[in-house]
């Protein structure tokens, strides 16, 4: 008998299993089968071994050429950063196995530090401590901005915008000195998570960026707060004006109103009267707490409205943060303390009172 080979077309179709089959089975298994072959993952400890591996072998490479002086200068520590660059991106198109993906990561750190680095000493020369900082933002935002572009890591491009923020922060803090350019740049980065968050097809490409944005808001928000001089006694500002939070809480309040409008899909539910109350809650809530309230209550609310674990995560974590520091660091009475408080409370028991009210005569009609 000569045996004949048969596809899974033909085998899906011959009548002892065509009977077997569920709707859909079939377009299921066409899908599967018309994926490309995915090779399989080693055990777990050869990966975690093969990754520390990785670094450690991107350790004594730059450990190799600072000890030879190539990249103790300028020319070299471009040259070299340029070169790292280019490894990552050849390491990340054409292996995708666990050592040279890791050891692609460590490249591009390194090649941004470098590139960066030797930018900064190239110009150093002529400039003072902040224009240094400011050519350090630069420089990083354009180098970080390239490799984000042609290095797909979500490790990558969550910690390096996160990099660029902890730089401006510095150069506003050590330079400039001023606390309303605090509030610029937590406009910036409150306008840069909007568009991310509710204008941008949520992609693989746009994720990091989306969740490195989200950890800016309350850290940036947090370190305002430290540096009134209320709980840790630091004094970086020329002047901190009488009401430091003000404006932060008004451009919270605004988003948070914007991005409420957005998911109940637009203006025109304005009159919904559950809608009201969130937005009434909203602005009592900026003028009783810290803006960082605001951000953590926004957060959650993304997070569950775009099933986002990694927003709600945030907002849990920050949201029991801002309580204790705005209690502790506001420079007000004690009495003034607990009135806030207790108002923010029961703000929101009054509005989790009307949602339930409204969602069991929902339930009822």
């Amino acid at each position: 008998m000569k045996d004949t080979a048969m596809t899974i077309g033909e085998l899906l179709d011959r009548p002892e299993v065509k009977h077997l089959l569920r709707p859909g089975d079939v377009e299921s298994i066409d899908l599967t089968m018309s994926k490309p072959e995915q090779t399989l993952k080693d055990p777990l400890y050869i990966r975690i071994l093969s990754g520390v591996g990785a670094w450690f072998a991107s350790i004594f490479i730059i450990a190799f050429l600072g000890m030879s002086d190539i990249i103790t200068h300028e020319t070299g520590a471009i040259i070299c950063g340029v070169a790292f660059i280019a490894v990552t991106v050849t390491l990340a198109k054409t292996c995708k196995s666990t050592f040279p993906s890791q050891l692609a990561l460590a490249m591009a750190f390194a090649g941004n530090i470098l590139l960066v680095g030797g930018l900064i000493q190239a110009f150093d020369h002529s400039m003072s401590s902040g224009e240094v900082l400011l050519v350090l933002l630069s420089s990083h935002g354009v180098v970080c901005a390239t490799i984000y572009i042609l290095y797909p890591s979500t490790v990558y491009r969550f910690f390096a915008p996160l990099a660029l923020v902890i730089i401006a922060t510095i150069w506003i803090s050590l330079d400039l000195k001023e606390f309303h350019m605090m509030n610029l740049l937590l406009a910036g980065e409150t306008l840069l998570f909007g568009i991310l968050l509710l204008h941008t097809r949520r992609s693989a490409f746009i994720q990091p960026l989306i969740h490195a944005a989200a950890t800016m808001l309350p850290a940036t928000i947090l370190f305002m707060n430290l540096t009134q001089g209320g709980l840790l006694d630091w004094h970086i500002w020329r002047t901190v004006p009488s009401s430091p939070m003000l404006p932060a809480s008004a451009l919270l309040a605004v988003g948070m109103v914007y991005l409420l409008f957005r998911l109940v899909g637009g203006v025109k539910q304005y009159r919904q009267p559950w809608l009201i109350v969130a937005v009434v809650a909203i602005l009592l809530l900026g003028l009783f707490t810290t803006p960082g309230i605001l951000v953590a209550i926004g957060l959650l609310i993304a997070g569950y409205a775009f099933g986002d674990r990694a927003l709600t995560a945030l907002a849990y974590l920050f949201l029991p943060c801002f309580l204790v520091v705005f209690y502790y660091a506001m420079n007000v009475s004690l009495a003034h303390k607990s009135w806030m408080v207790a108002g923010s409370g029961l703000i929101l028991l009054a509005v989790r009172w009307l949602l339930q009210q409204r969602a069991s005569k929902e339930a009822a009609q």
